[in-house]
């Protein structure tokens, strides 16, 4: 890992009434101080930080100037063309965005839209054009300028070196703690899914976190998903359960590692990044569990760029009317379980 990745994982780290039940079948886990532990390993992280009711809406492209082209301009838009454009995305995504350990090579859903915004730009591949940058899941949104993320970084040394970029293309979830603790804007919507339950092969009796009273549950830290776990947590002590464990790492990825070597009994995510774990793995199974909440997927971009902002989403409406977004689905999401397949989302902001 370079080292302004480990910075962004460090800092992620820094942030983030019925009878009792057993995990049945648990496999013995082993004692966590014999082994080397991934970055940012918690136990019992704590929730992220409540945020006020901050507006996600994006921005209409046709609301702001238009250069000859016809597409949104503005000092962003024209700094990006000339300088090239720096996209953060993920490694281990599968179907999403991840990186072929024998050629190098990324693909999948989000690559593909983000050589589309790229070739929209006019840049093309290569250092001085399209420059993909692999970011971990917990930290990845530090990497974009903004003030509140400038302000992080003056107030710690570790954060000196993370990774700027243009845009995050991540499946970074759209809340409104994430537009008003990094001061970011989100595109419309590119994707929507919900959250699943992977677990052991072997493990009996676990149709959802419920099950999991006593056992250990892994997701990235930062994470809805982390969260989700904690607000279980929280429910089980309350109502005098016993309660299960939330995991946190700094890369969900490091999830499947865990459930490897026993040290977690389930991994709690996205289900696209599931069924790429289980396809790795055979011996692990994604259950039938959908979480109750549909998540939606966007792009991620500094709040200061509202240029940038309008053309990536003129990007995004062209491949909706084209029909290449769908495509994308298609391509990328053929081999899901029909009830974890969620449809292209609609665009919410059109008015």
């Amino acid at each position: 890992m370079s080292r302004a990745l480990a910075l962004v994982a460090a800092l992620a780290c820094l942030t983030a009434c019925a009878a009792p039940t057993e995990v049945p079948n648990p496999t013995p886990t082993l004692s966590s101080s014999a082994l080397d532990l991934p970055p940012g390993y918690q136990d019992n992280p704590q929730r992220t930080a409540a945020c006020s009711d901050t507006s996600t809406d994006s921005l209409d492209p046709a609301t702001g100037p238009l250069g000859p082209d016809g597409r949104p301009d503005g000092p962003h838009v024209r700094r990006v063309r000339e300088q090239g454009l720096r996209v953060g995305v993920s490694q281990t995504g599968q179907f999403r965005s991840k990186r072929d350990l024998i050629t190098g090579e990324l693909s999948g859903l989000e690559i593909d839209i983000t050589r589309r915004i790229a070739a929209a730009l006019g840049v093309p591949a290569g250092d001085e054009g399209l420059r993909m940058i692999g970011l971990p899941t917990g930290g990845r949104l530090y990497s974009l300028d903004t003030g509140a993320n400038r302000t992080a970084k003056e107030g710690d040394d570790r954060l000196a070196d993370v990774p700027e970029v243009d845009l995050v293309i991540a499946g970074v979830s759209v809340t409104a703690c994430r537009v008003e603790t990094h001061d970011l804007r989100f595109s419309r919507p590119y994707m929507q899914t919900h959250s699943g339950l992977l677990v052991r092969a072997g493990l009996s009796g676990v149709a959802g976190p419920e099950d999991l009273a006593g056992g250990k549950v892994c997701s990235g830290g930062g994470t809805t998903n982390s969260d989700e776990m904690i607000d279980v947590r929280d429910r089980q002590r309350r109502e005098g359960r016993r309660e299960l464990v939330p995991v946190a790492v700094n890369d969900t990825s490091d999830c499947l590692m865990l459930l490897q070597r026993g040290l977690v009994d389930a991994v709690y995510s996205d289900v696209l990044i599931l069924h790429g774990y289980q396809a790795q793995d055979p011996g692990t199974v994604l259950l039938d569990y959908r979480s109750p909440v549909t998540t939606k997927a966007a792009v991620a971009v500094s709040g200061e760029q509202e240029d940038l902002l309008r053309f990536v989403n003129g990007v995004l409406d062209d491949m909706r009317r084209d029909g290449s977004l769908g495509q994308a689905y298609d391509t990328w999401f053929r081999g899901l379980a029909p009830h974890h397949r969620l449809p292209v989302p609609e665009d919410p902001y059109r008015r």
